[in-house]
């Protein structure tokens, strides 16, 4: 009798042990945080942009057949409007700093007028600038990992117009020049956050100068003309969004 209890309680146990070994196998598995993932910026960007643009232009005669009045002022005008474009370039990071290249466009409404000083009748000088383009280095510190700081600075173009217009002898006296695209230069500064690694914004300022140019302006009324220098600075504040990618 002893041994048929051993016997049972044998078979017992070794039936029982697949089942327990069963149950330790089952236990959850042990689950890590994902690593996050860093902040980069090295790569590409194409993006938009839209603000608000600020040009002075100034008018002086630059031509010997008018005598006296060579060399004389015409007058300046303050001209403002929305600008709005687009931008593309490629960054490299070592470290905190971040160097890259950029080009950026914008269509412009830029105006301003203002009355000739120095003419009989009331001739008024309009400017506008209806496109400004750049092409920039850039150069920037990162503050923290999502977060830059940059200057950049390059060569920058102005599509212009000028006009001088007004109502003398009962007819309205014109004189015009071609539209035309000046080049200069440009320096700026801005702000850029990163929020995520393809996403980013940024705020921006950027001065351009584009010098003194000589123009001929002709008369409507009989086709004489004279030369006129107009120089023109311009300052604009945009925001904007880049999509980046190319990330390592």
């Amino acid at each position: 009798m002893k041994k048929l209890c051993f016997g049972l309680v044998a078979a017992l146990a070794v039936a029982s042990a697949p089942a327990l070994a069963a149950d330790m196998a089952a236990k959850a598995p042990i689950y890590k945080a994902p690593v996050p993932v860093p902040f980069v910026w090295t790569g590409c960007y194409v993006g938009g942009n839209v603000g608000g643009g600020w040009a002075h232009t100034g008018y002086r005669v630059d031509d010997p057949t008018q005598g006296a009045f060579n060399g004389s002022s015409l007058g300046s005008n303050n001209g403002s409007g929305v600008v709005g474009g687009g931008q593309v370039g490629c960054d490299y990071q070592t470290g905190n700093w971040v160097f890259g290249a950029q080009a950026m466009f914008d269509a412009a409404d830029i105006k301003g007028s203002h009355l000739d000083p120095i003419n009989a009748f009331p001739l008024v000088w309009t400017s506008k600038i209806s496109w400004l383009a750049t092409a920039t280095g850039r150069v920037g510190y990162t503050v923290a990992p999502q977060a830059l700081l940059y200057l950049k600075g390059g060569a920058a173009w102005v599509r212009t117009h000028d006009d001088r217009t007004g109502p003398a002898l009962g007819i309205i006296l014109s004189y015009t020049t071609p539209d035309r695209s000046d080049f200069g230069w440009t320096v700026g500064a801005g702000f850029e956050y990163l929020l995520t690694r393809n996403w980013s914004v940024f705020a921006e300022y950027n001065y351009i100068d584009v010098g003194a140019h000589r123009a001929s302006y002709t008369r409507n009324t009989d086709g004489a003309s004279f030369f006129v220098d107009a120089s023109r600075q311009v300052h604009m504040a945009t925001v904007g969004v880049n999509f980046r990618f190319g990330q390592p």
